[in-house]
């Protein structure tokens, strides 16, 4: 398979986090980490790394947080890992209402209420893009 395989799935997730913004803010946080994941993937094949050989965890999501940690040590950039964690533990809230002080019935309820946690997951996408793009020029 090809690495654009990866960034049109990357992109299809942040559209359609776009599209359903306002309607289904929980699944936007939650594409928008998916986003982000395709991201990382696109980045690894592009390089020619193997994630799942290189970082052989119990789960892909394990390998992929060694990956992303080794990388932004790699590229000296450790807010890489800072964004892509964030991301993830947005994602977690928003599929298991996980968190600290959650009280909503909802995590649809939870993040109408927290529009600007939405606002930060678009924001620390295009960082991560960012991030990747800019070493991969």
């Amino acid at each position: 398979m090809t690495d654009e395989r990866y960034l049109v799935q990357a992109q299809s997730n942040e559209n359609a986090a776009r599209s359903t913004e306002s309607a289904y803010p929980d699944w936007t946080v939650t594409m928008c980490f998916y986003a982000a994941l395709h991201w990382v993937e696109y980045y690894a094949s592009k390089s020619g790394d193997d994630i799942s050989t290189q970082f052989p965890e119990k789960s892909p999501h394990d390998s992929r947080r060694g990956y992303v940690r080794q990388l932004a040590k790699k590229l000296d950039s450790r807010e890489l890992e800072k964004l892509y964690n964030d991301l993830e533990s947005a994602s977690q809230k928003a599929r298991y209402l996980e968190g600290r002080g959650i009280k909503y019935i909802s995590a649809i309820d939870y993040f109408k209420s927290h529009q600007s946690e939405v606002n930060e997951s678009f924001k620390k996408l295009q960082q991560i893009k960012d991030i990747l793009m800019n070493k991969l020029k």
